[in-house]
């Protein structure tokens, strides 16, 4: 059944960019950063993390979903955009309470869609406790067990190819 349209434009203009950004200290995030770079140093997978506080109020009015949200930060980020078609978003939907990742097609081709269902559901479950840090933490580490699984660095592997910084509106 579909949410109601104003129902849910109200959760997003209840959380406002500045409101979200509060929550996330510029060291944990960096921290994150980090953690990012450990992460590819064991697999040929790129990660990007993205967290969005809300829609624009147009993609709102014409119903897009965290999945098309997702998908479109994506191609915004050029995620798609590594050698070897190995990046994975991870987006986080904080007016929705929504996390989607979207692996490129290498990875894809290898690792089925409801594999990162559990990561999804641990930074939810940190989100839902209040402990932010800690639910990506751990979405990140189940990410990178996937990805070494599925996808290991081999002596062909590429650098670094993408920022791993955190998209924080």
């Amino acid at each position: 059944m579909e949410q109601n349209k104003f129902k849910r434009i109200w959760q997003h203009l209840k959380h406002p960019g500045f409101r979200v950004r509060r929550l996330f200290a510029e060291r944990q995030l960096q921290a994150l950063a980090e953690s990012i770079e450990q992460s590819e140093r064991h697999h040929q997978g790129q990660i990007r993390f993205v967290i969005e506080s809300h829609f624009p109020l147009e993609a709102l009015w014409q119903g897009m979903t965290t999945q098309t949200r997702a998908w479109q930060w994506f191609g915004e980020l050029g995620v798609w955009d590594t050698e070897a078609n190995c990046g994975v978003l991870v987006y986080v939907s904080f007016a929705d309470h929504q996390v989607e990742i979207v692996a490129d097609r290498g990875i894809a081709a290898r690792v089925p869609q409801q594999a990162w269902q559990p990561a999804c559901d641990s930074i939810l479950a940190g989100f839902r406790a209040g402990e932010y840090n800690r639910g990506l933490g751990d979405g990140l580490r189940q990410i990178t067990e996937i990805l070494q699984q599925h996808y290991p660095r081999g002596e062909s592997a590429s650098n670094d190819e993408l920022p791993n910084t955190v998209v924080l509106r």
